[in-house]
């Protein structure tokens, strides 16, 4: 109950208690996506706002581009392509 209670509490408090500035920073430093795989993991794999939210700091405030964050992007676009070419499989296979 208590690991229940510490993982809500841990998201409310990267997703409304730190100041948006905050990510801002870390990313012109240049550590934000380390900081996030480091102490955010688990709600960066399962709070999707919050990481679309991230991955739109990073993009736009890094000072220089983020390889860890372009395979992310890749692997998400990548499984989304995958999901529309198994999902239109049926017609395309009757349009041939």
């Amino acid at each position: 109950m208590a690991e229940r209670q510490s993982g809500w509490l841990q998201q409310w408090y990267f997703r409304r208690a730190v100041p948006r500035r905050f990510y801002e920073e870390l990313a012109e430093e240049g550590i934000l996506y380390e900081f996030l795989h480091e102490h955010c993991a688990e709600l960066l794999q399962k709070d999707e706002r919050f990481r679309h939210d991230m991955y739109e700091i990073l993009l736009r405030c890094s000072p220089r581009p983020v390889p860890g964050l372009e395979r992310d992007l890749l692997r998400e676009l990548s499984e989304a392509l995958s999901y529309f070419l198994e999902y239109t499989r049926p017609w395309r296979k009757a349009k041939r």
